[in-house]
């Protein structure tokens, strides 16, 4: 008998029983399960009965044994593991992780495999266009199920869409990647972040900054706070070739918490941040932290090189990063969470060329 599997078995009687007769059944290995008994009815020779067979890794003997008026009948099965099968391994996956390219690059890609190849396949590689230069194939080595190659996008002129392809054993794949010419980038403010949200009495914080491209030349940021109780510098300089810039605020003591609005802006782009000032007598005694953690992804077609935290008020939609940079651990502690609050957090990685995924599942956490 192979596993798992029910098998018809059936007991034997040398003449009609008189009266119902009842056999008793029992099986040596619990890999092979019978009924306590079977009865043979008055007048029949015979009394089927079911055995299961469960899966197993290795051939094993099993002895049934029946048992009536003092007669014993043995039945030696022998138990076999059922054969496994190697899946067919199959061209499933083209992907270089973005749909499109801008100015002169090198971008990593790969190609999937169904299955663990049981022996060298080799996908041949070609390009639609000769502003994306692909190699002529890719070797996924036997035992592996993807294997990683490169393209070398052009500096193009003109916005154009390139399709790459690869096949191999009749299966055609392809990957669709639009070729943008690179633009003048204009930096501009994109936030004013503190490392907390909420200061108790004469403290110092860090902030900063921050610009969505590196600044082209030194770029003023004006500061304001929106109650004297912050001090904050009336500006911060962001250098050339640096997209951020540091300072510090200070919090001066008060009788009842108080939310404070600080402003950054440069041009015509304003960023704010909310900061509450506590009171060093309404100071909790216990600081109330959220401490999350998580797994590095399984695999990743880019190297990932570190984590965006972000968080909401539970269920709104509008997320806010907690990390002024992105961070290469797998943990982070929020410190600025308040009593009676639910928050929603997700995180993102971040690859080498500076994108990130999808955000992951939602961790919902309410403070006491």
């Amino acid at each position: 008998m192979t596993g798992p599997a029910t098998e018809s078995c059936a007991v034997y009687l040398s003449a009609a029983a008189a009266s119902q007769t009842t056999v008793m059944l029992s099986s040596s290995s619990s890999a092979l399960r019978t009924p306590a008994s079977v009865n043979v009815a008055a007048g029949e020779t015979t009394a089927a009965f079911s055995v299961t067979v469960s899966a197993i890794s290795t051939a094993q003997k099993v002895t049934l044994t029946a048992i009536a008026g003092g007669v014993k009948q043995t039945d030696v099965i022998t138990l076999s593991p059922a054969p496994v099968i190697a899946p067919v391994a199959k061209l499933s996956g083209l992907s270089c992780g973005t749909a499109s390219l801008t100015g002169a690059q090198t971008k990593s890609c790969s190609v999937t495999l169904s299955a663990a190849a049981t022996s060298q396949m080799v996908v041949t590689l070609s390009s639609s266009s000769g502003a994306l230069q692909a190699p002529a194939s890719v070797t996924v080595a036997t035992g592996a199920n993807s294997a990683a190659f490169s393209v070398t996008a052009s500096a193009v002129s003109t916005t154009q869409n390139a399709t790459l392809s690869a096949t191999a054993g009749g299966v055609s794949l392809t990957d669709v990647i639009t070729l943008y010419p690179t633009a003048a980038v204009t930096p501009t403010l994109s936030k004013v972040s503190c490392t907390t949200q909420t200061l108790i009495a004469l403290t110092t914080d860090t902030c900063a900054v921050y610009l969505s491209a590196p600044a082209t030349s030194s770029t003023v940021v004006t500061l304001t706070s929106s109650n004297a109780l912050l001090q904050v510098p009336a500006s911060v300089t962001v250098p050339t070739g640096s997209a951020v810039a540091g300072f510090s605020v200070i919090a001066s003591s008060v009788v009842s918490p108080v939310t404070v609005t600080l402003t950054a802006t440069t041009g015509s782009v304003s960023q704010t941040q909310a900061i509450q000032l506590q009171p060093s007598s309404s100071a909790p005694a216990v600081q109330h932290k959220v401490q999350l953690s998580w797994n590095a992804p399984a695999s990743s077609e880019v190297p990932v090189v570190g984590y965006n935290v972000y968080r909401s008020a539970a269920g709104a939609s509008a997320y806010d990063l907690l990390n002024p940079s992105v961070d290469a651990t797998t943990s982070y502690t929020d410190s600025t969470v308040q009593s009676g609050d639910s928050y929603d957090y997700v995180v993102k990685s971040v690859d080498s060329t500076g994108v990130e995924s999808p955000p992951s599942n939602v961790t919902n956490v309410t403070i006491p």
